[in-house]
């Protein structure tokens, strides 16, 4: 598949793996849900945040199916802040990354957390496309009305101001620290966990590590070590202080070509029942929990794998050597299948107490002879020959509303960890 697939497939725990928003209206998300005047109840908190899938920021390689957000960055307790576009929106790792060259041109620097040795605590997570590095730093993250106060965040350091990464990070080549990695200028993972690593990271020795305490300057030198909760790359959702920081959901209409859109235009919501725009359906809710690994499992022509709904990956993935590849350069990776469309099916299975199960119908076409020039949104896309996994990629969100539930935390009937639809 594709160089800039982003799912997080190292974390010791977790997967752990149009235009530009303008500041007017990011400033609008900001400030509440647009009521004036005297009230004697509480207005319900901003938990809306536009959404749109474009064709990048003007840094990146013009990706497809990537879904972006702006998020509003201040270095944590000042008033030094900034609205980043084109963040891209990860239902499969968690925690907040921003491009450092992207947050040196907003001219906001983030203060780097420290270990007790007073040395600075960097970052190696592994991607499906490549690896990232740098420090983490400490932030006031809004998005919507909604705010995560003093969020560990990596600052992925794409110029070298900050110390090399160990040998074992980037090798190769594998460092997509850069806009042109990711195609966007950070990437928001809003997966089922509350940290990108969780309690493996706090006293466990680790095989591969992802947290190191470096010594100061492009030339520090860095040692893998455990890095408390507190100060892991986190979910900025489990950080709010409303209750909606339970979940989220991902909102995205149907194509209005079947064969790529320019455009498509759609919602983040926050919080999963909490306020009147994000209650769960009374019924037809399919709920799918997850293990520890963050995964449910599809049965995929009677080989049971595990899966999870990405919107990190840009087509469904999956293994099938029955299905020819395509040949033209625009595709490279993808499925061609002939005759398409290529009808298919999977059946979705939860883990544990959330063990609902659901068959999919989807199908695959032909993107080398159907699909619009220059378009970036497009749905029955698929690849991933190869994979040991079923990936939900974004043709999947397409007309569905799905659900993320964090973990331990309670979502109506239910709780976290589970995606549902």
């Amino acid at each position: 598949m594709c160089a800039c697939c982003i799912r997080l497939i190292s974390a010791p725990r977790a997967r752990a793996l149009a235009v530009l928003l303008t500041a007017a209206l990011m400033c609008a998300c900001v400030g509440g849900n647009g009521q004036t005047g005297m009230s004697n109840t509480v207005p319900p908190i901003n938990n809306t945040l536009a959404v749109i899938v474009d064709a990048g920021p003007s840094g990146g390689g013009g990706g497809i199916n990537h879904a972006y957000v702006t998020v509003k960055v201040c270095a944590h307790g000042t008033t030094k802040c900034a609205n980043i576009d084109h963040v891209l929106v990860d239902t499969d790792s968690v925690g907040l990354r921003l491009v450092g060259s992207v947050l040196a041109s907003a001219m906001v620097a983030l203060s780097s957390e420290v270990d007790a040795s007073n040395h600075t605590i960097e970052e190696c997570m592994t991607f499906g496309g490549g690896q990232t590095w740098g420090p983490i730093g400490s932030a006031d993250v809004s998005l919507a009305g909604e705010t995560a106060a003093g969020l560990p965040v990596q600052v992925m350091d794409d110029q070298g101001v900050d110390a090399p990464p160990p040998a074992s990070c980037g090798a190769s080549g594998t460092l997509i620290n850069s806009v042109a990695g990711f195609d966007a200028n950070g990437v928001l993972g809003v997966g089922v966990f509350a940290q990108d690593c969780g309690t493996s990271c706090v006293n466990a020795a680790s095989a591969a590590p992802i947290y190191y305490g470096c010594t100061a300057g492009s030339s520090g030198i860095c040692t893998a070590e455990n890095v408390a909760l507190d100060q892991q790359v986190t979910n900025p959702v489990w950080l709010f202080a409303s209750a909606d920081n339970n979940g989220v959901i991902v909102e995205l209409p149907n194509l209005q070509n079947p064969n790529g859109d320019l455009t498509v235009h759609g919602t983040l919501l926050f919080g999963l029942g909490t306020q009147a725009d994000n209650a769960l359906p009374a019924s037809g809710l399919t709920v799918l929990g997850t293990d520890a690994s963050g995964n449910f499992t599809a049965n995929y022509k009677g080989t049971v794998l595990p899966s999870v709904i990405d919107s990190g990956s840009d087509a469904f993935e999956f293994d099938d050597a029955s299905i020819p590849p395509c040949s033209g350069p625009a595709f490279v990776g993808y499925y061609c299948p002939t005759p398409a469309p290529l009808p298919l099916s999977a059946v979705n299975s939860g883990v544990g107490a959330n063990s609902g199960s659901n068959t999919v119908q989807f199908a695959l076409a032909n993107p080398d002879s159907t699909f619009i020039q220059n378009a970036v949104a497009f749905t029955d896309l698929g690849g991933g020959g190869g994979s040991t996994e079923f990936i939900w990629g974004m043709p999947y969100f397409y007309g569905r509303n799905i659900y993320i539930a964090l973990e331990s935390r309670i979502a109506g009937p239910y709780t976290g960890p589970f995606f549902a639809y």
